[in-house]
């Protein structure tokens, strides 16, 4: 498949914290598989803003974890097409980590915004509109 330049930047953003119900490992972090299913509902947001319909997932070219996610980080996951060929789209979906608990006893709920966004979590894979 030869995918194309799309004619318009279709792009969405989601923010989500996570909390201690994501985690699945000791020490407070986040399966990888919560970020993978993240960023599939952010392309499916994607795919509805951009398409009208949720289409569907043909498959990924690539899943990448780079970085470990913990309870109480803020994430913000972006997703946007990066080519099209008649009825299918390449969808690009990141996640990075925007904030993160610094872990102070007396404050459980405090947080630290980062100054430069941590990529964790990334896909390419290609989508099927309905139409």
């Amino acid at each position: 498949m030869a995918f194309e330049k799309p004619d318009k930047d279709f792009e969405t953003k989601m923010r989500i914290r996570m909390s201690s119900k994501d985690v699945f490992y000791a020490g407070g972090i986040v399966n990888g598989s919560r970020s993978i299913t993240l960023m599939g509902d952010a392309a499916t947001r994607l795919m509805i803003f951009s398409d009208g319909n949720e289409g569907r997932c043909l498959g990924f070219d690539n899943i990448r974890l780079y970085n470990s996610i913990f309870s109480g980080d803020y994430l913000e996951i972006i997703a946007r097409v990066t080519g099209v060929e008649g009825n299918k789209k390449k969808i690009q979906c990141r996640t990075f980590k925007i904030a993160y608990n610094p872990n102070i006893p007396e404050y459980p709920t405090a947080i630290d915004v980062l100054e430069k966004p941590i990529l964790c979590t990334e896909f390419v894979a290609t989508y099927e509109s309905a139409k």
